[in-house]
């Protein structure tokens, strides 16, 4: 199966600058990779590209074989703190604050047949069959705090953070959402955020920071389903070059159209087996 691969990020209306970043490429795999800077760290964009960047460095170690889903939990945080720690030794370099680490990162890539997801914080996943059904997987925390990487080498702060979130053991919320209806189940906030998905039932694969949902009308409000909008970014026919690109910033043209905008920052990558 041949693989498109593409990937698009933009600010959101009520940020001055874009907290968000994205790198994408084929070497050693295809692979996507997002970040998401939080909005209460000054300088946080400089956290995202530190965690995306160093997370690309050691993308060969994420798809190492393992032997069971034990072994795949366990190097799911192993990676998280050598990405976070490499991170660390960079902005102590800079003579940053470690709190510009604050970040959502998701590494994505693709073997060939199946695509693999780590998230370490919130964002979201949609999915589309051949036949055009699509389900959205979205990621959530309690306080809308998520368990950043940076909180894994502070202890003071993974404290606070824990006690800010309410109970520990349902602290991180799994939603998926598809035509049928929502189905929902909680975590601990702790719990490991991984996901694979066949190229073969599932052809078009995307993840997307959590600035997918944060489309809002002007006129009532109200903030768009999350399914719509991912309905609309994932209906960008033929996949050549560029063809994420070209739709997000189409699909949020005809959006401030109708008075609706982003108010976050949003970052969408795709991956797309093509016959």
């Amino acid at each position: 199966m041949m693989i498109a691969l593409d990937s698009h990020y933009t600010i959101g209306r009520l940020h001055l600058y874009c907290q968000d970043y994205v790198c994408q490429g084929w070497t050693p795999f295809p692979y996507v990779i997002l970040a998401d800077g939080c909005s209460a760290a000054p300088d946080s964009d400089l956290g995202a590209r530190l965690l995306a960047l160093n997370a690309r460095r050691l993308l060969p170690w994420f798809a190492l074989p393992v032997a069971d889903e034990a072994e795949r939990v366990a190097r799911h945080w192993r990676l998280g703190q050598r990405v976070i720690r490499r991170a660390v030794r960079q902005a102590r370099d800079l003579g940053v604050d470690e709190d510009v680490l604050d970040t959502t990162l998701i590494v994505a890539w693709c073997d060939g047949a199946t695509v693999y997801v780590h998230l370490y914080g919130d964002g979201c996943i949609a999915v589309r069959r051949a036949d055009g059904e699509t389900t959205v997987i979205q990621i959530e925390y309690a306080e809308n705090a998520p368990y950043y990487l940076s909180y894994l080498l502070n202890r003071e702060r993974h404290a606070l953070y824990q006690a800010a979130i309410g109970d520990p053991a349902i602290a991180q919320t799994i939603h998926c959402l598809n035509e049928t209806g929502l189905s929902t189940r909680l975590e601990p906030f702790d719990s490991p955020t991984l996901f694979n998905f066949s190229l073969a039932t599932l052809p078009t694969i995307a993840v997307a920071t959590d600035g997918l949902h944060s489309l809002v009308s002007a006129e009532t409000g109200n903030r768009l389903d999350v399914l719509s909008v991912a309905q609309m970014m994932l209906d960008f026919g033929d996949p050549d070059p560029g063809f994420i690109q070209r739709q997000v910033r189409q699909v949020l043209t005809d959006y401030e159209r109708q008075r609706v905008f982003n108010l976050d920052d949003l970052s969408l990558g795709v991956f797309v087996g093509v016959n």
